[in-house]
């Protein structure tokens, strides 16, 4: 019962990761019907960063937080600008590879920046696990699951309760439209590109502590990431919270009960069958398009 417990948690934070990085896939598609294939490399950059920012210069976390913020979401409008909105309105399909060489870039970058070795990021809240009982949980494992919530409450109270966000929706729902109506769609598409930036980002911060920051730890995280908004539907945040925390969830007591490699054969064999029987995902509605 122990050991089940403490999996259950590691995967339910390793899930709330994996729902954060995901969320931007879901970001970039409603407004803009575009996917940021380099996305798991901009998680990469927010760990690398937060090794420079907290763990060598000695920034406080929240800090460090509004840095990574800005830096992200700044380099995020420039790579929209540069990589994305040419290929958009140009009707073409060429921001799948631009997406993913600034992906790589970022990659030979940060080996160039800070090498290829792993770096050491301590915990924001504390390296010594809290004891419940016979229980043990790591306060990291528990600040990525409340960051990971929290974060998706802003994200919701953003959408539905603030001027903004009725934007971003209208735009989702018809550019063109929105434009009629005022709208700068070509601002919303690109603010939205680099809140997708910075989400990633802001992942990366939380899961550096864990998984060491190197130039390669957001490929694998941004590839299975992908997953979660193909199950659970690219257009449903909320459908992306609740899969990603039961997928971590369940990855994690397959891989404690089971065998490890078996993750990944069901991640992609979970998104086979969903792209099969519910191509809209468990929790999307299948559009309607009028001649």
């Amino acid at each position: 019962m122990v050991f089940f417990f403490q999996i259950l948690i590691d995967g339910i934070a390793t899930g709330a990761i994996y729902a954060l990085i995901a969320v931007g896939y879901s970001v970039t598609f409603t407004t803009m019907r575009v996917l940021n294939f380099g996305l798991g490399m901009w998680v990469m950059a927010g760990g690398m960063m937060t090794y420079t920012l907290f763990a060598s210069w000695g920034l406080p976390i929240l800090a460090t937080a509004v840095v990574l913020a800005v830096v992200l979401g700044l380099m995020g409008i420039v790579a929209e600008r540069l990589t994305v909105r040419p290929f958009v309105s140009a009707g073409s399909e060429g921001w799948v590879m631009a997406t993913l060489a600034v992906g790589l870039l970022f990659v030979n970058i940060a080996e160039l920046v800070w090498g290829r070795n792993s770096l050491r990021v301590p915990a924001f809240v504390g390296q010594d696990a809290l004891r419940l009982g016979v229980f043990a949980i790591y306060p990291q494992h528990l600040l990525i699951i409340a960051s990971s919530i929290g974060a998706f409450l802003a994200l919701d109270y953003f959408y539905y309760r603030t001027l903004w966000g009725k934007a971003f929706r209208a735009v989702a729902h018809s550019p063109d439209t929105s434009r009629l109506m005022g709208i700068n769609a070509g601002g919303i598409a690109t603010a939205s590109y680099a809140l997708a930036c910075v989400l990633a980002g802001f992942a990366g911060m939380l899961v550096a502590p864990i998984t060491l920051a190197d130039p390669q730890m957001g490929t694998v995280l941004g590839l299975k990431a992908f997953v979660i908004p193909i199950v659970a539907g690219l257009a449903s945040p909320r459908g992306i919270l609740l899969c990603g925390v039961a997928y971590g969830a369940l990855e994690g007591l397959i891989s404690g009960y089971l065998f490890s490699g078996i993750r990944d054969i069901l991640a992609f064999s979970l998104m086979i069958a969903v792209l099969y029987w519910r191509p809209d995902g468990l929790f999307g509605t299948a559009s309607a398009e009028r001649a």
